[in-house]
């Protein structure tokens, strides 16, 4: 695990490869977990003292961000369901996972 953060360091999106979410999400602890109906989960994860937003793309790619602040985590994942929240209504708008 200390390797992958070392590796979420780098960048500012992480890709992870999709059979590495089980070993990820056994090894840190969920703070928040939502099924977008839309794009499986979004999630919260608190590891040691970072926190990970974890979310699949729409072409079903696991993205991590890394995060030093639970309230920063929040912000994106409050920014995306709400993005969520509108293409229910038909907004023709999209969530950028690579923002």
């Amino acid at each position: 695990m200390q390797n992958l953060i070392k590796e979420m360091q780098k960048v500012k999106v992480y890709e992870l490869e999709p059979q590495q979410l089980d070993d990820l999400l056994a090894s840190a602890e969920i703070i928040f977990e939502r099924d977008t109906l839309i794009s499986g989960f979004i999630r919260i994860l608190k590891y040691n003292n970072y926190f990970i937003t974890q979310e699949t793309t729409d072409k079903n790619k696991v993205v991590l961000r890394l995060y030093k602040s639970e309230e920063e985590a929040r912000a994106l994942v409050n920014d995306h369901l709400d993005t969520y929240d509108q293409m229910w209504d038909g907004c023709g708008c999209r969530v950028d996972y690579y923002a």
